[in-house]
């Protein structure tokens, strides 16, 4: 498995000096967020320093799952785009949000939709040598709309129906009260990348492992159990963490990798 950093956790300003930095720390990957500001730099610094690329694709003012077709339409194209600008510096994944239903009582219709427009976007990813991966989510515990996929056996679900791979976020794996082991167990083959943070098993806070409830304690174990070989994303809070105090954890034996 290799190391990797997100680019929300290098904050809005990142020059080429701080990925230089990640490099020499021993990170081996950048997953470059697409709605940042300066993503399309970070595309370029990654690059020149000499990473291996992925990126989230957009995803807060888009909805996949909408059941408006002109947004859908706008969503489409612009995720299309950025797995194209993927591809032009050799990047080999793009995590992805399944989006949300308006209400929860069109879930079912809204899981559909889904189905056929990952689909359709693996259409354009695969030619371009792009792995999607579908991302869990944290429940709407009101029940009023209907986040995609926050419900572990649909997530295991859309990613069987639609051979995409998944991008496994322990803290949001954490949230929806699921276990690490059996869920990874539950993946197999199909775990394409793992989201690295802690919470507090009540909030999505982007802690540095150990400094949460130890949620991802024994990851480095179950994940060599399963010989997984793919990123495992430090996605790190960059309002409550420096760029070195993030270096300096993921040198140390608080490190899950280690």
């Amino acid at each position: 498995m290799e190391k990797w950093l997100n680019s929300w956790s290098v904050g809005l300003n990142a020059q080429l000096s701080d990925f230089e930095r990640l490099n020499e720390a021993g990170f081996r990957g950048i997953e470059v967020l697409a709605e940042q500001g300066k993503a399309a730099d970070y595309l370029v610094y990654a690059h020149r320093t000499g990473f291996n690329l992925g990126l989230h694709l957009p995803f807060h003012d888009l909805n996949l799952a909408t059941p408006d077709p002109v947004v859908y339409e706008r969503t489409f194209s612009i995720l299309t785009d950025w797995i194209k600008r993927l591809a032009d510096y050799g990047g080999t994944h793009a995590t992805f949000h399944g989006g949300y239903a308006w209400f929860s009582e069109e879930k079912q219709e809204c899981l559909e939709r889904v189905a056929e427009r990952i689909l359709r976007l693996d259409e354009v990813a695969k030619p371009c040598g792009v792995d999607l991966l579908l991302e869990n989510l944290i429940p709407d515990h009101l029940n009023y709309c209907h986040q995609v996929a926050s419900n572990l056996n649909e997530w295991l679900e859309l990613i069987h129906n639609t051979q995409v791979k998944a991008c496994l976020d322990t803290g949001h794996l954490n949230l929806m009260g699921h276990e690490l082991e059996d869920t990874i167990n539950r993946l197999g083959t199909s775990l394409g990348a793992m989201h690295l943070s802690e919470n507090d098993g009540k909030a999505d806070l982007h802690l540095l492992p150990g400094d949460g409830n130890h949620f991802t304690k024994d990851a480095g174990e179950y994940l060599t159990s399963h010989q997984f070989a793919g990123p495992v994303i430090y996605e790190i809070n960059p309002y409550k963490y420096s760029l070195q105090q993030i270096i300096d954890h993921q040198s140390n034996t608080k490190s899950v990798l280690t």
